[in-house]
């Protein structure tokens, strides 16, 4: 009887270890892959760098201005132009003599040494849109966000906006808009802007205040334009 008893402890000890979990024989432990990688699978899209500027030298707070007389229907304005800058039409690039400056309404201008692109420039269109400020500032740069790339505001206002955008040949451009409107008018009638170079910026930030601060509407009703110094 007891031998029987011992057997039978035997036995089931033999079939408790027999059925325990044993260790796997050889390989490599590899790590089960997560259901959701808490890490990304591809790497993140590599931006290129900037193509380096047009050789030239910056511009330079300090312009003196000329008048020119611009205008439309809506507004005729004495526009300050920085002297000995050469006008050029808009898109063509044409050299528009001084005597002929007036008979446009678009021009862009820069020293006559100045690449045709790179470098700086001050453009000035008369505008007939018959819309305000607020809302050609919210066109111009839905144009510029749909034309080009890493556009990114600098500042914003009703009547301005200043921007930094990569252009087609892979260059940062600095560009400022602004609108104006005539004294008895709530539709902007001149637009003007100015564009370069990062090493332009103080000058470009003058250029943009001086005009501003220098443009004259005329007065239709008296026929009498307002005279910058000359």
């Amino acid at each position: 009887m007891l031998l029987a008893t011992l057997v039978g402890v035997g036995g089931g000890l033999g079939a408790g270890y027999l059925r325990q979990p044993q260790p796997a024989l050889g390989g490599t432990a590899t790590p089960l892959p997560a259901a959701s990688p808490s890490v990304p699978v591809d790497p993140p899209p590599t931006i290129a760098p900037y193509a380096p500027d047009v050789q030239y030298p910056a511009l330079l707070p300090g312009l003196l201005f000329k008048p020119l007389r611009m205008g439309n229907s809506v507004q005729e304005w004495t526009v300050p132009v920085p002297r000995g800058w050469a006008a050029f039409t808009v898109p063509d690039g044409v050299f528009v003599p001084p005597k002929r400056r007036s008979e446009y309404d678009e021009l862009r201008f820069r020293p006559q040494s100045a690449p045709d692109t790179g470098g700086y420039s001050l453009r000035v269109k008369t505008v007939n849109a018959h819309v305000p400020d607020e809302a050609m500032v919210a066109q111009r740069l839905a144009a510029v966000r749909s034309e080009y790339d890493e556009v990114t505001v600098l500042n914003r206002a009703t009547d301005s906006v200043r921007f930094t955008f990569r252009d087609h040949s892979n260059h940062l451009r600095y560009n400022y808009f602004r609108y104006f409107t005539g004294p008895r008018s709530s539709e902007a009638s001149l637009e003007m802007s100015v564009a370069g170079r990062e090493l332009d910026v103080p000058g470009l930030d003058s250029l943009f205040a001086a005009f501003a601060s220098t443009l004259e509407p005329v007065d239709r009703d008296a026929r009498t334009p307002i005279r910058l110094r000359d």
